[in-house]
């Protein structure tokens, strides 16, 4: 029972970690927001 217990706390700390890089890993896309959409350029192209 002893050595299942330390495999079983193992194993849940190596899953942890994996979930905890898995989720580091992954791209944050985040959505403009409307202030940033609504400023006006500060240059224009035709100058």
């Amino acid at each position: 029972m002893s050595a299942l217990t330390v495999i079983l706390g193992i194993w849940a700390i190596v899953a942890f970690c994996a979930v905890l890089f898995i989720r580091g890993a992954t791209a944050r896309v985040e959505r403009p927001t409307e202030s940033t959409q609504r400023r006006p350029a500060r240059f224009s192209i035709a100058e």
